[in-house]
């Protein structure tokens, strides 16, 4: 099959969890023998030329005049900025010589962001025998409902487009993939009628590789780690969960918060409420992969403190992959829900019975041993997207026939 990708961003440096999916969305599908091409949405202005692949499509200037030519009630949904790159001319116009270029027998877009591009692509005949598929991080109606639950910073406008966007998506498109069951049953209920659940993965475990930061960090007090990108949920998730405990439940050791994370943490409305969790916190910021590995392996445990929807969770399976104990909310395992019963994998939505988990790992005498690689051959990517390819290979061929 000839496979043409479309992203809402550029993913030839993948650092968040959607550009790692994507990523690796790629890789499968071009080691199942498919020919991929891909073009990533990307505003020059922001991204270095070399994060950006020659297939991928700049932001035209011309978007902002379209934006502001909306009604002001338009213009208080983030979605209509979308609505306006697909009515841009010189930015539709190069999406058509996209698909012009690619012919594909499939269009896959990732995320909803890109749905009204993709909508008037296939309005006006350019996907005419072209299968297209949904690939969605998460139901992003829900998603947004919990964000705005989160950090209040979501227009009524914006929930209502996402939601029609995804109503859309259900009614129009082929094939909808998603990374949990329980974001395929959304898809369900407003009436997508064929789904294919491919979880997230990891490209291989983190693994030590031996590190002068490591030797430091393993010879001070011992430690906890939080890992995330500056995604406002998850901020606000563990901020939140330690605003709400009583008394001092985590005595020992300290918190390493790695990723871009740590602004946000300390920034949130609830952070002084928390200070009895936050001020055992150590920001590191962002590390690269190999430090990350370290970080991991001296580890007494993983925390992974969720507590609202959205996100790839591509953490959870980094942290399952790393073979440390994981003290966890049951929303940071949706999509990884048949790994709960793994050794050393503690679930906990109460404050205080979280962290009190958190403290009996940091004040053990000794560092838990890791749980056996065997168990965590199934989140490695290759084997977590074979239901996407299969999926959208047995799509292709019926519509085909």
């Amino acid at each position: 099959m000839r496979i043409l990708i479309l992203a809402p961003w550029s993913f030839r440096v993948p650092s968040n969890g959607g550009q790692l999916r994507a990523n690796a969305i790629v890789t499968a599908y071009q080691n199942a023998g498919h020919q991929v091409q891909w073009a990533g949405f990307y505003h020059s202005a922001e991204t270095p030329q070399r994060e950006v692949w020659p297939t991928d499509i700049a932001l035209s200037p011309r978007v902002m005049s379209t934006f502001d030519g909306f009604p002001a009630h338009e213009r208080r949904s983030e979605m209509s900025w979308w609505n306006a790159v697909a009515k841009t001319s010189d930015n539709f116009e190069s999406f058509v010589n996209t698909v012009r270029n690619a012919k594909p027998d499939v269009i896959q877009f990732e995320e909803i962001a890109l749905w009204p591009v993709v909508n008037r692509l296939r309005k006006e005949g350019y996907l005419n025998g072209v299968t297209i598929v949904h690939s969605s991080y998460n139901f992003e109606t829900l998603a947004w409902r919990h964000r705005a639950t989160a950090t209040a910073d979501v227009t009524p406008e914006t929930l209502l487009s996402i939601s029609e966007y995804e109503r859309e998506i259900s009614q129009e498109c082929d094939l909808i993939v998603t990374v949990s069951e329980g974001d395929a049953q959304e898809f369900r209920n407003i009436g997508a009628a064929n789904i294919c659940v491919a979880p997230n993965g990891v490209t291989a475990p983190p693994c030590a590789s031996g590190n002068v930061m490591g030797a430091y960090m393993s010879s001070r007090v011992p430690y906890a780690i939080f890992v995330s990108s500056a995604h406002p949920p998850n901020a606000h998730g563990i901020v939140d969960l330690a605003a709400q405990v009583d008394g001092h439940p985590l005595l020992h050791g300290e918190i390493v918060i790695c990723g871009k994370v740590g602004s946000l943490m300390r920034t949130s409305l609830q952070s002084r409420k928390a200070g009895r969790i936050l001020e055992r916190c150590r920001y590191l910021g962002w590390v690269d992969d190999a430090m990350l590995g370290v970080l991991y392996a001296d580890a007494r445990v993983v925390i992974l403190p969720k507590l609202y929807s959205g996100g790839s969770n591509l953490k959870t399976a980094e942290a399952i992959a790393s073979g440390r104990p994981i003290v966890a909310t049951r929303l940071a395992f949706e999509g990884f829900e048949t790994s709960v019963d793994l050794p050393e994998i503690r679930i906990a939505d109460e404050p205080n019975e979280f962290w009190n988990l958190v403290d009996q790992y940091l004040s053990a005498d000794q560092i838990t041993a890791p749980r056996s690689p065997d168990a965590t051959k199934s989140l490695l990517w290759h084997n977590c997207l074979q239901p996407m390819i299969d999926a959208v290979t047995a799509t292709q061929q019926s519509l085909s026939t």
